[in-house]
């Protein structure tokens, strides 16, 4: 079997990470900054504006499994407050970068990973698909020094839906410039990862980290592997087929 490409999920897949977006003192410390840009919030109204709006959102998609947009989230919560600014367009993704700096309580790489993606790089065409933001993902791969290792990367904010909708996969073979059946694809879930993967025709890897559902009765994955480096094994085992 000939693979020419690895597509990988981000998180708790390539990277080990905490976040608590409910912890009331990002909010506090988002509201006083707020402050400064003309906008006069308190941190419970900012936190009751933050989640209504990200459920009004799936609410109101029609996608099967439907994803946020926190740009649009902050966007709406700065119009709707006063805000005053002509330059809502750059200060937004900036909170939303901020929020997430505020919520992040671990981010490191998982062992091996940048081993791993090292020894893949120039052997494979190097894909992401990753149920994210554009303001988390792009900048949180730059600052562990992995993000040069893909060609491409999609993030699901930009689409409006979520895995495992396999409309994500496929666009992300599409822009490798290879067929699903030349790419395999790793994660930590059945249903988000593996399942929609194989929906879109891609051999799949399940990598067994601490999160993810790992429900064997949702998707059985074709490989199971425990650390990121055991890859490089897989795939030459298909490579004999």
């Amino acid at each position: 079997m000939k693979i020419k490409a690895v597509v990988s999920d981000i998180y708790t897949t390539l990277i080990n990470i905490r976040t608590d977006e409910s912890d009331k003192d990002p909010y506090r410390r988002l509201a006083s900054y707020l402050k400064y840009q003309g906008v006069y919030l308190s941190a419970d109204e900012l936190k009751w504006f933050f989640f209504e709006k990200k459920a009004l959102q799936k609410r109101q998609s029609k996608e099967a499994y439907p994803e946020v947009d926190y740009r649009r989230i902050w966007g709406e919560i700065l119009r709707e407050n006063q805000y005053s600014g002509a330059d809502a367009a750059a200060i937004v993704p900036a909170i939303v970068k901020l929020h997430r700096a505020l919520t992040v309580e671990k981010i490191k790489l998982y062992r091996g990973v940048f081993e791993t993606l090292a020894w893949l790089k120039g052997r494979y065409r190097l894909g992401i698909v990753s149920d994210s933001q554009v303001d988390h993902s792009y900048p949180e791969l730059r600052m562990l020094g992995i993000f040069d290792f893909f060609d491409t990367i999609i993030v699901s904010s930009e689409f409006g839906f979520r895995k495992p909708d396999m409309r994500l996969f496929n666009e992300c073979v599409a822009r490798l410039g290879v067929k699903p059946k030349e790419a395999v694809y790793i994660g930590n879930d059945t249903f988000r990862d593996i399942k929609g993967a194989q929906d879109a025709g891609m051999t799949t890897i399940l990598i067994m980290t601490e999160h993810g559902n790992k429900d064997g009765n949702v998707a059985t994955p074709d490989f199971t592997i425990e650390h990121i480096d055991e890859i490089n094994e897989v795939l030459r085992m298909l490579e004999k087929k």
